[in-house]
């Protein structure tokens, strides 16, 4: 018995979906812009990343941005560390992802599973990674005083020191 085997192609699951919202594919590219991504190529792999939910191609460009956000926080938990999440976790990760010049390797970086990723790229996100600022706490400021003659406060201040003198010997 002979079989016949054809050959099979498979459907782009990208091929499939209806097409994105002109205003949504704008406001996720500038997002992955500031990443570091310039590829149509690329910018079209991680729109299609970002909507993959059902019913994502007819998110709203402030829906689409805060999944962007959200797949982004959590790939870069998993590459930079739980250690480093937090509210600046996003600026600082993306801070990490240009100064480590990561998105010269593509979209394919983000969609590869952190864990498979390969150490030198992991080691060098880690060591960009810039250390946070302290939060910004209100403090009094010391009480300045104003010497608009640098000369007459010298000799205040020598006046003041000799009229010391004084009382000390007096004593």
């Amino acid at each position: 018995m002979e079989l016949l085997v054809d050959t099979v192609k498979t459907l782009n699951p990208a091929a499939l979906s209806a097409p994105v919202r002109r205003e949504t594919r704008v406001a996720l590219d500038s997002f992955f812009r500031t990443f570091g991504f310039t590829s149509e190529a690329d910018l079209t792999q991680l729109a299609g990343w970002v909507l993959s939910v059902p019913g994502g191609h007819m998110a709203e460009p402030h829906a689409a941005l805060a999944l962007a956000r959200s797949h982004m926080e959590a790939w870069l938990v998993q590459v930079l560390g739980h250690q480093n999440a937090g509210e600046t976790l996003l600026s600082r990760g993306r801070a990490a992802f240009v100064l480590s010049e990561s998105a010269q390797h593509g979209a394919a970086l983000l969609l590869t599973e952190p864990a498979a990723l390969p150490q030198d790229i992991v080691s060098a996100l880690r060591s960009a990674m810039p250390v946070p600022a302290p939060k910004a706490v209100p403090s009094v400021m010391p009480e300045q005083q104003l010497v608009l003659n640098p000369l007459a406060g010298l000799l205040r201040r020598w006046w003041r020191t000799e009229t010391a003198d004084a009382s000390i010997e007096g004593a």
